[in-house]
């Protein structure tokens, strides 16, 4: 997983970034180009009323994946609370058996 960034999504600014549906679908590649270069998403209205977002790609997959991240850790938090967590210790002791099983066998396939 890519390294998470502090702000996944820069807010927009209602004085620059609010545009209404016909507007940006007649200048859709400009406002793509836009939002791309700003980080910074953009507001479509329609009947003016927020509709949607246009957001760039890679801001929409790092807001993903902090989520994710934070869903991960919640779950964990609640299974560590059930008491279903493991010692770290054995974590360590079965991370470093791992490693070694695992060296031991590319020592034997090397020629």
């Amino acid at each position: 997983m890519p390294a998470v960034r502090e702000m996944p999504i820069r807010r927009c600014r209602p004085s620059e970034d609010v545009v209404p549906f016909s507007e940006c679908r007649n200048n859709l590649s400009a406002y793509i180009a836009r939002v791309r270069e700003t980080r910074r998403p953009i507001l479509i209205t329609q009947n003016g009323r927020a509709a949607s977002y246009l957001v760039d790609a890679e801001s929409l997959d790092a807001l993903l994946d902090r989520e994710e991240l934070s869903h991960d850790i919640e779950v964990s938090r609640r299974e560590f609370a059930e008491g279903k967590g493991i010692p770290h210790e054995q974590v360590m002791r079965e991370s470093l058996a791992f490693l070694n099983n695992l060296a031991a066998k590319q020592q034997k396939a090397a020629p």
